[in-house]
């Protein structure tokens, strides 16, 4: 209302002084002609001064406020601007030291990666060298057994021997010294054949 206050007032400076041009001489004669015998450029310069004048009335007091409140709201904006930076420069030594700690922490994962792969290799290598023990006993313990049927097998076969070799003496008529003697040659042959086929 008190903004809008100077505009009409503007407005009605030159109606005041047309309706005194009116008052005078009965009709309006242009804004060349002197109103009450003062020229028309004084009443322009009149009218511009009470204009200027009613703007320095009516701003005086709403001036210094508006000047005020936006000095107010500039600071208040520095403040927190400020603010915002300093929250900023907070946030990035935050992200900074995360970072940091990211470092160290990636290098401890590694390390744990390795020293985990270091007794995942070991614990394979034991794995191995148990299973590497396991079949070596089997296949000892295989070949024990195959030397054991072997040697039955042997003396199988030798009994075998004997008793045909003994059948064909009686047959012969081989004396007991003979058949002494081919016994004893032929047990020395199987022990003979029974070490080589322990080697």
């Amino acid at each position: 209302m008190r903004r809008a206050l100077p505009f009409a007032l503007a407005l009605l400076l030159p109606a005041v002084s047309l309706l005194a041009q009116e008052a005078e001489g009965g009709h309006a004669e242009g804004w060349s002609s002197p109103i009450w015998h003062v020229p028309m450029i004084a009443w322009q310069i009149i009218n511009f001064l009470l204009v200027v004048g009613l703007f320095i009335y009516l701003l005086r007091r709403p001036a210094p406020l508006f000047f005020k409140g936006r000095a107010a709201k500039i600071l208040e904006q520095l403040e927190k601007a400020t603010h915002d930076k300093e929250e900023a420069q907070e946030r990035l030594r935050e992200v900074e030291s995360k970072m940091a700690s990211l470092k160290d922490e990636v290098s401890s994962i590694e390390q744990a990666s390795l020293q985990a792969a270091e007794a995942d290799k070991a614990r394979v290598l034991a794995e191995a060298e148990v299973m590497r023990e396991r079949i070596r006993k089997e296949t000892a313990d295989e070949i024990e057994r195959r030397l054991a049927g072997a040697r039955r097998e042997l003396q199988a076969y030798a009994a075998d021997m004997a008793v045909a070799l003994a059948r064909e003496a009686i047959a012969k008529g081989i004396s007991e010294s003979d058949e002494d003697r081919l016994r004893a040659s032929f047990l020395d042959r199987m022990k003979e054949m029974a070490h080589g086929r322990g080697r």
